[in-house]
């Protein structure tokens, strides 16, 4: 049975996601084709268009189409060929603030789709409550029988995250958290106030955050008791005329703006902690799940990890609104009785390339460079001397963050690199942190209270202060990193590399972050990948079994 899943037409992140018999088969997301971040409000026809020809099915095949938000039913309804009364669509769009938006490109989506498979016909259609499909998202990829559920977003239909159980096949619901005490929305205010941008610059608040003083504590504005908190209708009001003017973007950071952050950090693991604890406590269930945007807050996911009543913790790679395209094919496919089983230990489920049709870009575009008997080997020698690569690589990854395939590499050990990489590559803020990729096996050696493997970077680690020196470029100035532990298995050529670098280093890591510039989404394809790389300050690129050098590069040979 093939499960298509998409994200609302609204949706702030585009993604599509096929699902056959209750395993994954491929996803991606939009802004990766579109070379739009997050592509917002598009329907992710390019990423359908993928997912299909990964699978090798037309449209037609599909059995049913799953959507990740419950939007205005009997307007979908009718688009289904079912009946729909009047009276009651009108009801039901008003109840669910649907707009003329959301109209607009479901029919574009409609358009696109018969455009793909003219022939395709009409097909099932069944819409997944968003936080319900966030949960399925997380719950139906980590492999625990029976979990305990958190989502926390900015907003769903009429919420902002829910409080569930997932046991045997069923996944329930006990609780929702309430649209009007939405923690995505509050830390959006914050990050706008601080110059950044909401729904895309959340990372940027985590990151200040650790250079400041969580002083402010809220009191009024967001209130707790033993299993739930609320937040004051007047927050931002309030929020606003205590903080004052909203930095500029480009202006100087200030104590204040980094103590804003701090406080508003604060606040969001103390709430993620109240609600997880809640949970555990209802259900009896220590092992975890957390999705949403919010969980992409990999401090967040630090501290719940480390609460007594939690045993283990999986987070999604896409958690944000990309997620739920999976989560409602995982969804659909269970309650039809196909729920896998599946299990997600690696995020590589996007496009890749042949070495064939590398190098015939590299042809086309005219650029000296050499085939390697082994990359992997290649490459790292080209890091220890100090230069910094484009490392392109398999299937791209599915979710925000580079995990080594579409990853920029460089030395962990050499202090100025993380300003390098920053300046010359990223040309973003010098502030900013990167994080190591680690082989899975030397992980417990360097990160202090290291338990099960984290492959997708979402959960924080201090650093044992024996080990800070060879992370250095890798490591917050709090001490804290947010790793990617490789596996051999799931990613063999990575793990190579990190191998190779650590016999001429000593060093079982690299830095990573994501191949792109600023700005831009993780590059997707090859030409992606060369227009990266010629203007940004990357000394060589790593892409199949070749190898393209800058001239100017360090330590060039």
């Amino acid at each position: 049975m093939y499960v298509l899943g998409i994200t609302a037409p609204v949706s702030w992140n585009s993604a599509a996601a096929l699902v056959n018999d209750g395993r994954l088969v491929a996803a991606a997301e939009e802004e990766r084709f579109l070379r739009v971040k997050h592509a917002p409000r598009i329907p992710p026809l390019k990423a359908i268009a993928y997912c299909l020809s990964a699978a090798g099915i037309r449209l037609r095949q599909v059995d049913c189409l799953a959507v990740g938000f419950d939007g205005p039913v009997p307007y979908f309804a009718k688009m289904a060929g079912e009946e729909a009364r009047v009276g009651h669509f009108i009801q039901i769009l008003e109840s669910a603030g649907a707009t003329a938006e959301y109209l607009i490109q479901w029919e574009k989506l409609q358009r696109g789709l018969r455009r793909l498979d003219p022939e395709a016909g009409p097909r099932r259609t069944a819409f997944v409550s968003h936080h319900v499909a966030h949960a399925a998202s997380a719950w139906r990829a980590s492999g625990f029988p029976e979990a305990s559920v958190v989502t926390l977003d900015g907003n769903g239909e009429d919420d902002s995250g829910l409080l569930g159980v997932g046991r045997g096949t069923r996944l329930r619901r006990l609780r929702k958290i309430r649209l009007h005490d939405s923690l995505g929305v509050v830390y959006s205010h914050v990050t706008d106030a601080l110059g950044f941008v909401h729904h895309s610059e959340e990372g940027k608040t985590m990151g200040l955050a650790a250079y400041g003083r969580p002083i402010h504590d809220f009191q009024g504005w967001v209130s707790f008791n033993h299993d739930t908190h609320r937040v004051a209708p007047s927050f931002e009001r309030r929020f606003q005329r205590t903080f004052g003017a909203p930095r500029r973007p480009g202006e100087p950071l200030t104590d204040r703006h980094r103590d804003w952050a701090a406080s508003v950090q604060r606040l969001v693991e103390r709430a993620g902690t109240v609600l997880v604890e809640a949970t555990v406590r209802n259900t009896g269930v220590p092992d975890v799940c957390l999705a949403g945007g919010v969980a992409l807050n990999c401090d967040m996911n630090m501290v719940i990890q480390a609460l007594p009543s939690v045993r283990r913790l999986y987070v999604q790679p896409a958690s944000h609104d990309a997620g739920t395209a999976l989560g409602a094919a995982l969804e659909v496919a269970a309650q039809a009785g196909a729920a896998g089983p599946f299990v997600m230990d690696h995020a590589y489920w996007g496009p890749e390339y042949s070495s064939d049709e590398i190098e015939t870009v590299l042809k086309e575009s005219k650029v000296s460079y050499e085939r390697c008997d082994d990359i992997a080997d290649t490459a790292a020698g080209c890091l220890a001397r100090g230069q910094i690569l484009g490392w392109f690589q398999g299937r791209m990854e599915w979710g925000p963050r580079a995990l080594g395939n579409r990853s920029i590499v460089a030395h962990p050990g050499l202090p100025e690199m993380k300003d390098r990489v920053n300046a010359e590559v990223k040309h973003r803020e010098l502030w900013r942190p990167f994080a190591p990729s680690l082989l899975e096996e030397a992980a417990g050696e360097y990160l202090a209270q290291y338990r099960d493997p984290c492959p997708f970077m979402l959960v924080a680690y201090r650093v044992k202060p024996s080990k800070a020196g060879e992370l250095a470029a890798a490591t917050h100035v709090d001490g804290t990193v947010r790793p990617q532990s490789v596996s051999s298995r799931t990613n063999p050529l990575y793990h190579r590399l990190i191998s190779r670098f650590a016999q001429r280093t000593g060093i079982p890591a690299v830095l990573n972050t994501s191949f792109n510039d600023r700005g831009e989404p993780l590059v997707m394809s090859p030409r992606d990948a060369l227009r990266t790389f010629w203007v940004t300050g990357l000394d060589a690129l790593a892409i199949g079994p070749f190898l393209v050098r800058k001239p100017s590069a360090r330590g060039a040979s």
